[in-house]
């Protein structure tokens, strides 16, 4: 790894128990629509910070008390996956060539047994928390985000193996049922869910779906976490119309977005002829700099005596962002500093790297 590159860490706890002989993990709903994965299931985890270069290991302890409240024990916390990829986005490890890498991301999973009931701390974020059985997790692994679904045979692998060789001794009885009985105190989610997880191949037909009306939508919006499956293919239906709507009017955009590039192109290349300004275009793009028309060397030629009039663009920070360049009327030679007025060689010194409008 290239060590100039900033890097951030993301994490995922695997919060496991047994209850009827079936492995059970601890997740939740990601139900801020604002975030990646909207509506994916998750466990406790996530960012942590890269201000204070906090730890990956300090970090998972410290996400599963702010968002769970359950307080882990470092001899039980066990790292069962590591990778770090170059990403052009910060926290998202995407994949990348080494030479288009703005991040180096490193995603890891921990395992935990869990030794007491969870709270929901974070229901701005998250919705509650509930027990899925991993052998339903395995079936519909595309309700998971995408670490968690990529790896939830090792995860299933990680917990057997934890059972028999990690833990010295298997938590009570007693301690196991209290937390039964407190998740089960729940409203009925975690039956809910697994009921949900097993009919979701159940399709009904889409002749057979009612039409919701555009009123209708924030309600059941709002209350996604209680849909039943039977309105959540309503949404569906609702989803399709809204598409078919809107399909006329992006065809129209698109022709729009054609034409707007066009005039960019011929405009803001001004300083060409008509006929060469779309294949200036093509090579260098409607907004090019003089930096990158100056390596082509017939530019340079055209170019070499001609007096431009030109303004400067600043943002609301007074950084330069745009330099307006335009052939001038008068071509007469210039001494020295002219306000307004300029040579290529002007530009090439003073603002080679500003976009031309």
């Amino acid at each position: 790894m290239i060590s100039y590159l900033p890097e951030r860490k993301m994490t995922q706890l695997i919060l496991f128990t047994e209850i009827e002989n079936e492995i059970c993990i601890l997740l939740a709903q990601r139900i801020n629509l604002n975030k990646d994965f909207y509506l994916k299931l998750n466990g406790p985890g996530g960012k942590a910070i890269h201000e204070k270069n906090e730890n990956i290991d300090v970090y998972v302890i410290r996400a599963c008390f702010e968002e769970a409240e359950i307080v882990l024990r470092n001899e039980k916390l066990l790292k069962i996956f590591e990778e770090t990829c170059y990403s052009t986005k910060e926290w998202r490890a995407e994949s990348c060539l080494q030479k288009e890498a703005k991040y180096i991301v490193t995603l890891a999973i921990y395992l935990h047994l869990l030794e007491e009931p969870p709270k929901h701390t974070e229901p701005h974020t998250l919705g509650p928390w509930n027990l899925y059985k991993i052998k339903d997790l395995l079936k519909h692994r595309n309700e998971l985000v995408p670490i968690l679904r990529e790896n939830i045979e090792l995860i299933d692998g990680k917990i057997k193996a934890y059972k028999q060789d990690i833990l010295d001794l298997p938590i009570n009885a007693q301690k196991l049922e209290e937390i039964k009985i407190k998740m089960e105190k729940q409203p009925q989610r975690t039956q809910e869910t697994f009921n949900f997880l097993n009919n979701i191949e159940l399709e009904i037909p889409e002749e057979e779906i009612p039409e919701i009306v555009d009123e209708q939508f924030p309600v059941l919006a709002l209350n996604f976490g209680k849909l039943s499956f039977y309105e959540i293919q309503t949404l569906f239906k609702y989803k399709k119309k809204i598409q078919e709507s809107i399909r006329p009017l992006r065809r129209i955009e698109y022709k729009i977005q054609t034409i707007e590039k066009s005039y960019k192109g011929f405009k803001y290349l001004s300083i060409f002829d008509k006929i060469e300004r779309k294949i200036i275009a093509q090579k260098f793009g409607e907004n090019p700099t003089i930096a990158e028309l100056s390596q082509d060397n017939t530019i340079l030629h055209k170019f070499r005596n001609t007096i431009f009039k030109f303004e400067t663009h600043k943002s609301s920070t007074n950084k330069l962002t745009y330099l307006k360049l335009r052939l001038s009327k008068n071509q007469t030679q210039i001494n020295g500093t002219t306000n307004g007025k300029q040579t290529w060689e002007f530009f090439q010194k003073n603002y080679s790297k500003l976009p031309q409008i």
